[in-house]
């Protein structure tokens, strides 16, 4: 058998329904492929789209920076904190107010 990338599939009862429609090659391709790794065509399609949808959920929850901009981000983060008066005040007033979800 091959080895293949998976992903954790949700469990408990399937209930939704999604029709595809496709050109005859690419259903040969995919039966061929689905029988090659011991998957059932349909486990086989599920399991190519989730592992897409959790390649883009990866990319969009990351930042990409060219080098000079994550540089000037990085050495904004690292450099030491400043005490703005009104903001201190104001976070002064406001302890208790709100409270952790955690």
């Amino acid at each position: 058998m091959f080895a293949i990338k998976t992903t954790a599939l949700t469990p408990g009862k399937m209930e939704a329904r999604k029709e595809v429609r496709m050109h005859r090659a690419d259903e040969e391709r995919i039966k061929a492929a689905a029988a090659a790794t011991g998957l059932q065509e349909a486990d086989f399609i599920r399991q190519a789209a989730l592992l897409r949808a959790q390649e883009v959920e990866q990319r969009i929850s990351l930042s990409i920076l060219p080098i000079d901009a994550f540089e000037a981000f990085k050495a904004a983060v690292e450099a030491p904190g400043k005490v703005i008066p009104g903001l201190a005040r104001a976070a002064d007033a406001s302890k208790g107010l709100l409270k952790d979800a955690g």
